[in-house]
C-alpha cells in the first residue's frame, strides 16, 4: 500500500513537472502569443479620432502581410512587408482579470477580495486607454502613430494577414479586433550609436535635441510617462526620434514650472544618461547641459 502511494505521489511529481516545463516550452516558441488573447473590438471610453484620410492609409498598409516581431506589456507587434509600418494588435493583459475571476463569486468572506481586485483592474484598464487618448490626441505626431482601432469602426474586406513567431499564418477581420499602426523605427540605442560613428557629434547632438524637445514639450502638456526605459520606448525614424511605446501616460498637475520639469525629466532619463556616460562622456554633458 505505502509503495503504491509512493509511486503515484512520484508520478504525480513527475507529470506535474513534465507539464510546466512543456508550457515553458511552447511558451517560449509562441513568445505567448495566440489568437484567443487578442482584445476584441468593443466599446471603450476611448474614442479615437481617424480622418478619412487616415482609414484610407490604413486600409492600404493593411492589405500587406504582417509578420511577428515581437510583444510588449499591451500588444503583439507585427511588421508590414515593405518594413514601414507596425501593426499592434492589443492583448489582454494583467489589466484584464480571468474570465473565472470576473464571473464566479468566492466563498468563505473572500468576495470582497475579489471585488477589490476586480476594482484595482478596471482602474488599470482605464488609465490604458486613457494613456492611449493622451497619444493620440496631445502626441500623434510624436508617437508615430498613423491610425487607432478599438471601437469596431466598419473596415470593408479588410482581412489581417498574420504570421506568428512559429511561421503559422492567421486570417483575421480587421473590425473584430482591436489595434493600432504606427510608423517603423530603428531601436534607440544602436540608432544613436549609429549616428556616433562619424568624426562629429552634430548628427548625435541633434538626435538628442529633438529628443529634448519633444520632453520638454510632454511636460509643457503635463503630460508624464509611468516607464521610465528611453532604450525600450523609443525609436529613430529617418534619424529623429520617437515614442513607440504609449501605455503609460497619464496627466500630471505636479508638472507646473521648469524646476519640475528639470526633475521630471533627470528621473525619466538617469538610465539613459549612465549609458551616455560609458559610450560617448561629451554627448552625455552635451545633453545634461541641454536639460538644463
Amino acid at each position: 500500500m505505502i509503495k503504491n502511494t509512493i509511486k503515484f505521489f512520484l508520478f504525480s511529481c513527475i507529470a506535474l513537472v513534465s507539464i510546466y516545463t512543456l508550457q515553458k516550452f511552447c511558451h517560449k516558441q509562441t513568445d505567448g502569443f495566440a489568437v484567443c488573447k487578442i482584445r476584441e473590438a468593443t466599446p471603450s471610453p476611448f474614442q479615437p479620432h481617424n480622418s478619412a484620410e487616415d482609414k484610407k492609409n490604413a486600409l492600404s498598409i493593411l492589405t500587406q502581410p504582417l509578420s511577428y516581431i515581437g510583444r510588449g506589456g499591451q500588444c503583439y507587434a507585427f511588421v508590414t512587408k515593405d518594413n514601414q509600418y507596425v501593426v499592434k494588435l492589443l492583448k489582454y493583459n494583467n489589466n484584464y482579470p480571468r474570465i473565472w475571476f470576473r464571473l464566479f463569486p468566492f466563498p468563505f468572506g473572500l468576495e470582497s477580495y475579489r471585488q477589490k481586485k476586480l476594482a484595482t483592474k478596471h482602474r488599470k484598464l482605464q488609465g490604458e486607454y486613457a494613456s492611449y487618448q493622451i497619444a493620440v490626441s496631445e502626441l500623434r505626431e510624436e508617437t508615430g502613430i498613423v491610425y487607432f482601432h478599438l471601437n469596431q469602426e466598419k473596415l470593408p474586406n479588410t482581412i489581417l494577414h498574420i504570421q506568428d513567431k512559429l511561421g503559422i499564418f492567421h486570417s483575421l477581420p480587421a473590425s473584430q479586433y482591436q489595434f493600432y499602426i504606427q510608423k517603423k523605427g530603428t531601436p534607440f540605442y544602436p540608432g544613436l550609436k549609429k549616428l556616433l560613428e562619424g568624426k562629429s557629434l552634430e548628427p548625435a547632438q541633434k538626435a538628442l535635441d529633438q529628443l529634448t524637445e519633444y520632453l520638454i514639450k510632454r511636460c509643457q502638456k503635463k503630460i508624464t510617462d509611468g516607464d521610465d526605459g528611453l532604450w525600450r520606448n523609443f525609436a529613430f525614424y529617418e534619424n529623429q526620434p520617437f515614442q513607440i511605446d504609449i501605455g503609460q501616460f497619464s496627466y500630471a498637475s505636479s508638472l507646473s514650472s521648469k524646476e519640475d520639469y528639470l526633475k521630471d525629466l533627470l528621473f525619466f532619463t538617469k538610465d539613459f544618461q549612465r549609458w551616455l556616460e560609458e559610450t560617448s562622456p561629451p554627448l552625455a554633458k552635451y545633453f545634461l547641459d541641454t536639460l538644463s
